[in-house]
Formats: structure tokens, sequence, C-alpha cells
């Protein structure tokens, strides 16, 4: 997106979805989900809750997931 910081960063997608928590607090968010919400929860979901990140149906490791692109 132009003018954001960060460019290449969640640019194109690196997952189809991600998971915070377990059970009923269970959040889970796809790409284009997550990537629009605000920088602060994003960063306060991965800190705060073990994400676990979704490919093609498969988990992949978290650092595949948030990997720069560009």
């Amino acid at each position: 997106m132009p003018g954001r910081s960060g460019a290449g960063f969640l640019e194109s997608p690196t997952f189809d979805e991600v998971v915070f928590g377990e059970g009923e607090g269970e959040q889970r968010f796809s790409f284009a989900e997550f990537r629009e919400l605000p920088l602060r929860r994003r960063v306060h979901l991965l800190l705060s809750k073990l994400p676990k990140f979704y490919l093609a149906g498969a988990e992949i490791p978290r650092a595949q997931a948030m990997r720069f692109n560009g």
C-alpha cells in the first residue's frame, strides 16, 4: 500500500489464517483481516498469545508466516 511504512511487510499473503488462543477465547483472522488490524493490536496479539499460522490447511512456522516480501 503506498504511503505505508514497512513496505513489503504483509503486502502479499504469507499465510491463510492465524489463530490466537484456544477454546472459548480463541480468535481467528484471515491474512487480510489480520493485516487490517491496527498495528498496536497486531503487536499485542503476537506478544500476548501464542499464534498458530496456517497455509493451505497446514500449520507453518511463525518465521515463515511473518517474513518480509519485497
